[in-house]
């Protein structure tokens, strides 16, 4: 097998790695939600301050066999690399996953790197660690340990605005004094600092897992407005619902990405409530307040995905009251180097 670095500026060459990526990524599941050939291609062309992705394709005999991707993290927690290698299931069990991750792990470690975090899908009903399933067995028989369980819900929209009232009713004296704002698109200049010094901490916040260690992530006036650049280059909108305490502190945050290229899903992505702020029912809060404002701007979209760490009872309290459901299981994984 021959490695080659991708070029994603040439069509023919993404298109192939993107095809071969996919078909590794949804084998096997019941709900994938694969990231769209226009996501991947605006993501693997940015430049961004954060961090560095760095593609790679797997040849025999001319045709994609193997995907590779290394990221580095270069404003914080620079001793980690994430990997991720799809080998479709026609390809398997020839040793060519095995040889584009010691590329990839050699070049985590040219890179000063000695932790390796990857992740892997496997269907809900499963072994919670993934036992048996050829995603988790790839990476715990190459010296990976699991070390946080994630369940995917999905929402069937719409929601009935009578369960929205009734929710956001319940939650409301809990949160009085705090208020609620919302936004579709860039971060307002006048709240950008604080909102980034909220969301760089739910890295340290969310529940982690053995021998997972991160410090918080740098989420500066810069990074942001360069993740939005690309996140504009790949079709994907975001809506965002913060609520701040009353001496101004942004202290808890929802955020939903919708997909441009992916017509009918939506993700829910981060949400974070502050330690000292927390049993003020303000994640219920300010979800429900996001996914109003989802169902009026984006009528059209039938599902919401979201991910959940198997341990965080709250959260998952507070998804299952909206009525998202567990359809697949995620498994996050470290090597130690």
């Amino acid at each position: 097998m021959q490695i080659r670095r991708l070029d994603p500026s040439d069509p023919e060459a993404m298109r192939a790695w993107h095809t071969a990526h996919t078909e590794a990524h949804v084998h096997g599941l019941q709900h994938p939600s694969p990231r769209m050939l226009e996501e991947v291609r605006a993501e693997l062309l940015s430049s961004r301050v954060g961090s560095r992705t760095e593609p790679f394709t797997g040849y025999v005999d001319g045709r994609v066999v193997t995907t590779g991707v290394l990221e580095l993290p270069l404003l914080d927690n620079l001793s980690q690399a994430r990997v991720d290698v799809a080998t479709p299931p026609a390809e398997r069990r020839r040793g060519h996953a095995t040889a584009m991750l010691d590329h990839l792990t050699r070049l985590a470690r040219s890179h000063g790197r000695d932790v390796l975090l990857a992740e892997a899908s496997w269907p809900y009903d499963a072994p919670a660690d993934g036992a048996g399933t050829p995603n988790a067995d790839f990476l715990t028989a190459r010296g990976f340990r699991l070390s946080l369980g994630d369940v995917k819900r999905v929402l069937r929209l719409p929601v009935e605005d009578t369960l929205l009232d009734r929710l956001a009713a319940d939650a409301a004296p809990y949160h009085a004094g705090y208020v609620l704002r919302s936004w579709l698109g860039p971060v307002p200049e006048d709240v950008i600092d604080r909102f980034g010094a909220l969301v760089g901490r739910l890295i340290t916040e969310a529940p982690a897992g053995e021998d997972q260690d991160f410090e918080p992530e740098v989420f500066d006036a810069t990074r942001i407005r360069d993740d939005e650049k690309v996140m504009a280059e790949a079709g994907r909108t975001k809506y965002t619902t913060i609520a701040t305490a009353p001496d101004g502190t942004v202290v808890a945050y929802s955020e939903i990405g919708v997909p441009a290229f992916d017509p009918g899903t939506v993700f829910q992505w981060g949400t974070l409530v502050l330690p000292g702020h927390r049993g003020h029912r303000l994640g219920m809060a300010t979800k429900v307040a996001n996914l109003r404002r989802l169902q009026e701007g984006e009528p059209d979209r039938d599902r919401v995905y979201t991910w959940n760490a198997e341990v965080n009872r709250q959260m998952i309290a507070v998804n299952e009251a909206l009525g998202f459901t567990p359809v697949q299981r995620l498994g996050e994984f470290v090597r130690r180097l």
